[in-house]
């Protein structure tokens, strides 16, 4: 059992192959662009898990399974944002669905090689508004849960793109953030695994 990092610090993302497509509403500017590197887990290859890497990652489809998926998020502008939250459409209904979605306030990168995990315990909790400083990133970790993984007659993709909700100068708007490394590709687990699947992360 393992949690994945997908990015080496301050690595930028044309190196990683990484590619980040942001989209927002409305005339201004979207106010937060996607860094490079996602966090994802609880995970296993006796769960039918397998690699992991710029395009997304192979994950087994077990029925009650809790999977999440952190991805970060940095404020561009030269005022605080509210994150009020995030989500999106189902990604395979009755198979795969999103259940909750927290956002919280990043710490300030770290000095030299360090490595800080934002990855938190699966939930099915409301987020709670989250205020981003200029400059400053947020932690978006999507949770989700597998169901009827009988359904899953071949790998379908589960889309690395979620759609930001924030208030900036009272006002509030909408983005889309797509990270292609959060994308999961989905098939069928084994139907007796050998370990829990249903953990808090």
């Amino acid at each position: 059992m393992s949690r994945r990092r997908l990015a080496a610090l301050a690595v930028p993302a044309a190196v990683l192959g990484l590619s980040v497509v942001v989209s927002g509403c409305g005339r201004s500017a979207p106010p937060f662009a996607a860094d490079a590197g996602i966090e994802s887990g609880p995970s296993s290859r006796l769960w039918g898990d397998g690699s992991s890497g710029p395009d997304g990652m192979e994950i087994g489809c077990i029925h009650g399974r809790r999977f999440a998926v952190l991805i970060t998020a940095r404020n561009q502008t030269k005022r605080t944002v509210t994150l009020l939250g995030a989500g999106g459409p189902p990604p395979l209904p009755g198979v795969i669905d999103r259940v909750a979605v927290q956002v919280r306030l990043a710490p300030p990168p770290p000095k030299g090689d360090i490595a800080v995990m934002g990855l938190r315990g699966w939930s099915r909790r409301n987020p709670k508004p989250a205020a981003i400083p200029p400059g400053r990133s947020a932690w978006v970790q999507s949770n989700f849960l597998m169901r009827n993984c009988d359904l899953l007659s071949r790998p379908s993709s589960v889309d690395g793109a979620i759609t930001l909700r924030y208030r900036a100068g009272g006002s509030p708007g909408s983005q889309v953030v797509s990270v292609s490394a959060a994308q999961i590709l989905l098939t069928r687990g084994p139907q007796h695994p050998s370990l829990p699947i249903n953990q808090t992360g």
